[in-house]
């Protein structure tokens, strides 16, 4: 992982509660993970997300 892609199992949680609509119990159940972390997990995705997102293109090496 490097600081561009979110970790496996925060992806996964995304994917399929924000793309695919299930409970955080049914990810819980899926990814073999307490629903404590899937909450935890969620949380720190969608920040690595906005943050991600928020950040403006880097002009290295553009020309003026």
């Amino acid at each position: 992982m490097n600081e561009a892609n979110l970790p496996d199992r925060q992806f996964d949680v995304m994917v399929l509660r924000r793309l695919c609509g299930f409970t955080p119990e049914a990810v819980s159940a899926l990814v073999g993970a307490s629903l404590a972390t899937v909450r935890s997990d969620e949380r720190h995705a969608t920040r690595f997300v906005r943050d991600v997102l928020d950040t403006p293109p880097s002009t290295e090496g553009a020309a003026p």
